[in-house]
């Protein structure tokens, strides 16, 4: 005794899309079991079994490129002794929208379709989505031409919405539409390339390139076949992403020949590397130097961090010695070196420091308690300004 039971059906096979006299899509389908049959002496495996003569219903959605629906319709039919259907989506029973409000722009659109075995009471089943492109005749098209390439379409006496199937258009045999728009062919669907799922518009050579992005924007993108590269037009010209040119190494990087990007390179803003007690920054691999000609020391600033240099110097001053034998009751002396900086003097007597007060720029005074007898010894120690 056979057993049909349709838990996912088995396979839908699109014959055609087509325009019709009222606005719809011709829609074909080949049914068939998707299980076992079980036949006594044999049994028959899944998808050789043609669902015939079965009472079914379709629901049809129309879909956008985010699968939000456009439209959605049901019917109902019965399979013939063969297991086909055959419908004109958009001649259904609407349950959202109307298929005359659909805008066939040449924007990718999906058709869901789902069925509903009645025999098997399991309700609408998931049968298939198909991308689809339609373009019902519009009443200013005057022609539809099919023609070998891009280069024997007619560019002169057309009219705006005239369609053309181009079977071969970019010489890998693929076909596409395209649809004159007053000035000039363009593509209905620019993701024609079955090939290309990333969708970027796939150009024979820069030529090519420039005629569909007669008007291009920044950010556009193409395939260049001449040059097997990803062109970019960053609002002037087009860029090979992968070239130099498409590559911008700055504040303190350089690229070389090979697209390496390395350190060096001027800085065109500042730079500020935060560091904590655990996240510090050390280098390795530093020179070893014994001179300290022309050499210079790094230097932090600690308020706003910003690295400087100076000369070695700079920082560790020149000290200038004079040594005095003390007459009797002596107490002012004269320095080595003009004093600007009284913390850079020290002044000692007999080997004691002692304080002292500057009188002017080349004399100090000793402390009064500090005052001579004849043969002390004063050393004025001096560090250069």
């Amino acid at each position: 005794m056979k057993q049909i039971s349709i838990l996912v059906l088995f396979v839908l096979m699109i014959k055609g899309i087509a325009f019709a006299q009222s606005p719809g899509i011709n829609y074909q389908a080949l049914i068939l079991n998707s299980e076992e049959v079980q036949i006594p002496g044999s049994n028959i495996s899944e998808g050789e079994v043609l669902l015939a003569l079965e009472d079914v219903s379709f629901r049809f959605s129309i879909l956008n490129e985010f699968f939000d629906p456009y439209y959605e319709e049901e019917q109902t039919t019965i399979t013939d002794e063969n297991g086909m259907v055959s419908l004109i989506v958009g001649q259904g029973a609407p349950l959202f929208s109307t298929f005359d409000l659909i805008q066939w722009n040449g924007t990718l659109k999906y058709l869901n379709v789902e069925i509903d075995i009645h025999s098997q009471n399991q309700g609408y089943v998931f049968l298939d989505i198909q991308k689809i492109l339609y373009l019902p005749q519009t009443s200013i098209a005057s022609t539809s031409n099919v023609v070998i390439d891009y280069s024997s379409l007619p560019m002169n006496n057309n009219s705006q919405g005239d369609l053309a199937w181009v079977q071969n258009m970019n010489d890998s045999g693929i076909p596409a539409m395209v649809i004159w728009n007053a000035d000039t062919w363009e593509l209905v669907n620019e993701d024609y390339d079955p090939t290309n799922e990333f969708s970027l518009i796939s150009a024979l050579d820069d030529s090519d390139r420039n005629m569909r992005f007669s008007t291009p924007v920044t950010g556009n993108q193409v395939w260049n076949e001449s040059c097997d590269c990803i062109q970019v037009y960053n609002g002037f010209s087009w860029l090979d992403i992968n070239s130099l040119d498409a590559i911008v190494a700055t504040n303190g990087l350089n690229m070389n020949e090979n697209a390496v990007l390395k350190l060096g390179g001027a800085l065109v803003e500042p730079t500020t590397i935060n560091t904590d007690e655990t996240n510090t920054i050390s280098l390795t691999g530093l020179q070893d130097t014994m001179s300290t000609t022309n050499n210079d020391i790094m230097l932090v600033n600690t308020s706003s961090g910003v690295i400087s240099r100076t000369a070695i110097g700079d920082i560790f001053q020149e000290e200038v010695t004079l040594t005095i034998a003390a007459s009797n009751g002596q107490s002012q002396f004269a320095t080595p070196l003009p004093i600007i900086t009284p913390s850079k003097v020290n002044v000692y007597r007999n080997g004691v420091r002692i304080g002292f007060t500057v009188i002017n720029t080349g004399i100090l005074e000793l402390e009064p308690e500090a005052v001579c007898y004849a043969g002390d010894e004063v050393r004025i120690v001096q560090f250069s300004n």
